[in-house]
């Protein structure tokens, strides 16, 4: 059977996600500011980052947020594990929850129909320590439905939208994502 978790730290059902792993969640008021953590692991030649999305700018950061959830939908939409690990640290409960997720489906033989989330209203905003970058945006649960790879439907998510934080360390000359919280 199917559970509804959290897609970022939320804790009312008002705020949640569907998705078809369990999670424990917790809510926060503000992004935290992350302790040193491991890098991410990507493929040995590295995580294919577009050019906007390398830069220390604000610009860069927002331009990196819309790329890592493009690759959340990715890796629930082909369904593929990973994607979502080689561009967080390890401690980024957010990105946990969400490779749990794309390892899930691959397990039982499930993905997205279609994109399931959207990404809207991406800003910076000041007041994170240095190296790292504090940003707003809304998180779009579409009504996507999660299927078999033979095409039966499992399950539809309904429509929400989730305002969240976000907050980017750059690090090895790339960002990464720290954590996603609910705002």
């Amino acid at each position: 059977m199917l559970a509804v978790l959290a897609l970022g730290a939320c804790s009312s059902d008002d705020d949640q996600v569907a998705s078809p792993t369990p999670s424990a969640t917790s809510a926060s008021p503000s992004p935290s500011a992350s302790s040193a953590s491991p890098s991410p692991s990507p493929s040995e030649s590295g995580p294919d980052i577009p050019a906007a999305a390398r830069k220390q700018t604000p610009a860069g950061a927002e331009a990196f947020v819309r790329y890592f959830f493009a690759q959340l939908e990715s890796a629930w939409t082909t369904p593929e594990s990973g994607l979502i690990a080689a561009l967080s640290i390890d401690a980024c409960h957010f990105c946990e929850v969400t490779e749990g997720t794309a390892r899930y489906l691959v397990d039982h033989g499930q993905r997205y129909a279609s994109d399931p989330v959207d990404v809207r209203d991406v800003r910076v905003f000041g007041g994170a320590p240095p190296g790292q970058q504090y940003l707003s945006l809304t998180m779009v649960q579409r009504r996507a439905s999660i299927e078999s790879l033979d095409g039966e439907v499992v399950k539809t998510d309904t429509y929400k939208e989730l305002p969240r934080y976000a907050t980017l360390r750059w690090a090895n000359s790339r960002w990464v994502m720290l954590e996603v919280e609910k705002t």
